[in-house]
């Protein structure tokens, strides 16, 4: 069993409008309201694979309702924790193949809310057989920045493996509590180290300073390009194949939903990534947000190539 954690959800809703005009009356050809946020699109795509999920949050007014019915009528078993605040909206305006983006910051967790969350997420790791936790996406008001510190330390006590997708602050504190996996991008990698990724070689290098924080499994996407992966001391490059791009949004979910099930089935490093890349494409081939074609999964999957590139010292 999977459980995911979002702790900051949301209802992503996409507006679509021919030409953008600023104070004036925009009217919608169509829209798109679909459950979001990065773990609840992870737990999406976990569905799609036939996973048995877990989904553990924050969940708070009439949108919270609407996700928390979004995600039965997948059969995911809920156990968000019901707060007072109202769960946010992202707002998104597609205009001529341009994308104007409007986020709400959302809910302020309270003291009583956030215990009442440890409390939940402690009992359920206890009572029942979960292998994987994951934990994406930003940290409401009202929780430390180093909350996700929390998190990790309470799932590796108990043996289990926290996979973390997350950036900024939230990652740079979640890294010294040593989670099982994390999947930052370059700049991040940037920022934490103040020096220019400009090759795979530094690329590399940097990976392998973040193996201090006994970190097993470090992903870093290329985009289009594939990825690089430093998994326990071997380090490897995949490629995927060219695509029909329709929306890339929530194509990292899909690629964490998709490694969280390569790990929870104990599989290999390369096949763990080959899954994960899988999802991750097939996610960018299908307009709707956090959503995989299974049917399609194996052709794709057929086409990922992992090559082992590289092996660093211990």
């Amino acid at each position: 069993m999977i459980l995911t954690i979002t702790l900051n959800p949301a209802i992503d809703i996409s507006y679509y409008v021919n030409e953008l005009k600023l104070d004036n009356v925009n009217r919608c050809d169509k829209y798109i309201k679909t459950a979001g946020g990065k773990g609840i699109n992870v737990t999406k795509v976990l569905r799609n694979l036939n996973c048995n999920v877990m989904a553990t949050g924050f969940l708070g007014g009439s949108s919270g309702e609407f996700i928390k019915n979004e995600l039965k009528k997948r059969k995911v078993d809920l156990r968000f924790v019901d707060i007072a605040g109202e769960t946010r909206n992202c707002i998104a305006i597609v205009s001529q193949q341009q994308q104007t983006e409007i986020l709400e910051s959302g809910p302020f967790i309270t003291e009583k809310e956030e215990t009442n969350f440890i409390e939940t997420l402690k009992d359920n790791l206890d009572k029942y057989p979960i292998q994987v936790v994951t934990a994406s996406g930003s940290i409401p008001k009202g929780l430390s920045s180093s909350y996700y510190t929390k998190l990790i330390k309470i799932s590796n006590e108990r043996g289990i493996k926290f996979l973390l997708d997350t950036s900024g602050i939230y990652l740079h504190k979640a890294i010294e509590a040593s989670p099982y996996l994390i999947k930052p991008n370059i700049s991040e990698l940037e920022g934490f180290y103040g020096k220019k990724i400009d090759s795979l070689e530094k690329l590399i290098n940097v990976m392998e300073e973040l193996r201090v924080y006994n970190i097993q499994i470090i992903v870093v996407s290329l985009g289009k390009e594939g990825c690089i992966a430093l998994c326990d001391n071997e380090v490897y490059k995949v490629t995927v194949p060219q695509i029909k791009l329709k929306n890339p949004v929530g194509s990292g979910d899909a690629m964490v939903a998709g490694m969280g099930k390569g790990i929870e089935n104990k599989h290999s490093y390369e096949e763990i990534l080959k899954i994960g890349s899988t999802c991750g494409t097939l996610n960018a081939m299908n307009e709707e947000t956090g959503a995989i074609n299974i049917k399609e999964f194996q052709d794709i999957y057929n086409k990922i190539k992992v090559e082992k590139i590289k092996r660093v010292s211990i």
